[in-house]
């Protein structure tokens, strides 16, 4: 073993009865975590200040700073399209992932031969407060194809709400009634959050293998049967060096709305192309949080799970990769699951995952940078793989930057027309475009009955909807890299679909920070202001891009409150129903059921406020017959 593998091991074993959150000042840290002394939205005003002042001094000295093709007009161009050139350096290596996929990552992976026993296996069911898909997802997972005395179920149940706890001690007591093991550990507090629950849970089970399920997922009953075997090579002997076996994510409510296509887009896109890829190519994936089977001696070579970041899978992955294990992903394996489907909670949703990638790096690129021993390409491909949040940032600079270029003529359209379009459009639109089909193709067998136009048509809100994410996702990029480590892991809020329309709706609070809607409104106002002063210039295409960006990040500041049913915090489906020509735009209205025994001339269509779980374009009603004409 290297030294630090030993490190981890030692470790390790400490972690078991050492308090987690004293994480940060173990040894097995890979790095060492810094903390900023000023308020983590800090330099969010910095940032803000920085926008005004290129406002300003765009309008106060007018378009003449250089002459266009001088040596200090291409200087100055090109120091302000350094966040543009760092954005093409990642879309460029984001796109050879998904061109070498067909090479390298489409062949499907082949299964190993069982052992003549079948191994003992856990399956861990990680959830808090989750009453709308607690009962779906226990009884999927007792319901796959195992051999009932090698197969163990732990629900983790940190469920602060007592009709939780109620409900899944109840489902739990009929399935043990049929001869199936199923645990349930109910936690006194959420120290460690999910990790902690698996950690402690770990510790219980002498399985082989841990399998891991959010509660919004429904593993399918072969699921074992399809993905145990790929730890084995084709004579029956355990591959000791795979450590994770991670399977792709399928989508339960994929046509909900124009935010679960967006969703499904960029999932389809990341899991079928990009990890199958780097699973072939450089054998190592970075666990999801959930649909993947771990090896049990492998997490506690590792040190075990800690809540170091609020991606605790991700983290506990490159420790993986940093101790010489490998790990990849089967995408012949689909497990469905359900997407947010509020925008609230799809941006605490984000929140999370962006600030906890951030922090990921603050914990361990430096060693990935100088201490990992590996090939400088595989390095490049690993760097790009861990600072892929770095790309929210670079936008942010670049949208707020780029008015100010434009303005003083100190960019490529200077040079004519062609430049403007070639340099600024075409490489974003062809990597959305290719990205998008190549998605759509290789994931056709994943969707039953949702034809190739609607899935290339997905790329339409997601472009938009990520234009108005821009904002919020800059502000958790921050959070992530000047906040706290421990910060609260605050969960994502599932409606439970069709599985729970027997069930009273439930609505969970979701946790909204100012900070994040106070640099959405800081944004509103400078792309309001470059629209006045482009106004006024007569640069009309200029004009329209700015109000167009307005308008994306308005959009999603609209739905603040919607998973409670409301708008902008307070309006009420009342309040909506004051203005339908406004509100009737940005969702689905309810068609009323036809009344037989009513006269055709009395029916009429239900105007009132739909839910305000979609935000979707208004649709006819299905017409049943030629009567209903």
């Amino acid at each position: 073993k290297t030294a630090y593998e030993i490190r981890l091991s030692l470790v390790g074993s400490e972690m078991c009865i050492r308090d987690r959150d004293d994480v940060k000042h173990s040894e097995s840290t890979p790095s060492r975590a810094w903390r900023c002394p000023i308020p983590w939205w800090a330099p969010g005003l910095i940032f803000f200040a920085y926008g005004v002042a290129l406002l300003v001094a765009a309008v106060a000295a007018g378009p003449a700073w250089a002459r266009i093709g001088s040596p200090i007009w291409w200087t100055l161009t090109i120091l302000g399209h350094l966040p543009l050139i760092m954005i093409f350096a990642f879309l460029a290596i984001g796109m050879a992932e998904r061109i070498m996929y067909f090479r390298y990552g489409r062949t499907a992976k082949v299964p190993g031969r069982m052992p003549a026993i079948h191994p003992l296996v856990c399956v861990q069911l990680p959830m808090f407060n989750e009453h709308a898909v607690a009962q779906r997802v226990i009884e999927a997972a007792c319901g796959m194809t195992w051999p009932a005395d090698r197969l163990e179920i732990q629900v983790l149940d940190d469920s602060t709400d007592a009709d939780t706890r109620a409900l899944v001690n109840r489902v739990c007591a009929d399935i043990r009634a049929s001869g199936i093991i199923c645990k349930v550990r109910n936690r006194v507090n959420r120290k460690g959050y999910k990790a902690g629950a698996l950690e402690e849970g770990r510790h219980e089970t002498d399985a082989e293998f841990i399998v891991i399920f959010d509660a919004d997922f429904m593993p399918p009953s072969d699921y074992l049967l399809r993905v145990i075997p790929h730890f084995y090579d084709q004579n029956g002997s355990a591959r000791k060096d795979l450590a994770l076996v991670q399977a792709q994510w399928g989508h339960l409510n994929h046509d909900e709305s124009v935010l679960t296509r967006a969703q499904t887009l960029w999932i389809d896109d990341h899991h079928t192309l990009q990890m199958s890829f780097r699973a072939s190519m450089w054998r190592f994936v970075n666990f999801t949080g959930t649909a993947g089977v771990w090896r049990a001696s492998a997490i506690e070579s590792a040190g075990g799970w800690r809540s170091a970041s609020l991606v605790e899978d991700c983290e506990l992955s490159f420790r993986h990769l940093f101790a010489g294990f490998r790990t990849t992903f089967v995408k012949e394996v689909v497990v469905p699951a359900e997407l947010p489907n509020t925008y609230t909670a799809y941006k605490a949703q984000q929140r999370r995952w962006t600030q906890g990638w951030v922090q990921l790096q603050r914990l361990h690129l430096l060693r990935l940078i100088s201490e990992y021993q590996t090939t400088p390409m595989r390095r490049l491909a690993l760097l790009y793989h861990m600072t892929i949040s770095v790309q929210w940032p670079l936008w942010g600079m670049w949208i707020v930057t780029l008015p100010f270029l434009v303005y003083s003529d100190l960019w490529l359209g200077g040079l004519g027309p062609g430049w403007g379009f070639f340099v600024y459009l075409a490489p974003t639109l062809a990597w959305l475009i290719l990205s998008t089909a190549m998605a759509s193709h290789e994931t056709r067998y994943t969707y039953e009955h949702w034809p190739l136009r609607s899935r290339l048509l997905r790329m339409l809100p997601y472009m938009a909807i990520n234009t108005g994410m821009l904002p919020h996702q800059f502000m958790s990029f921050l959070e992530g890299l000047f906040g706290q480590m421990h910060s609260e892991f605050e969960r994502t809020p599932k409606a439970g679909g069709a599985a729970a329309a027997d069930q009273p709706k439930r609505k969970y609070n979701v946790r909204v920070h100012w900070p994040y809607v106070l640099a959405e409104v800081g944004f509103v106002a400078l792309q309001l202001g470059w629209t006045v002063a482009f106004g006024i210039v007569g640069l009309w295409l200029c004009t329209v891009v700015s109000l167009l960006l307005t308008a994306c990040v308005l959009g999603m500041m609209w739905f603040y409150g919607d998973h409670l049913d409301l708008r902008l915090f307070v309006l009420t489906p009342e309040h909506r129903a004051m203005f339908p020509c406004f509100c009737g735009c940005l969702r689905r209205p309810k068609v009323a059921e036809p009344d037989p025994s009513a006269a055709r001339s009395t029916e009429r269509i239900d105007i009132s406020p739909a839910p305000a779980s979609s935000w979707t374009y208004p649709s006819a009603p299905v017409l049943e017959s030629r009567d209903d004409i």
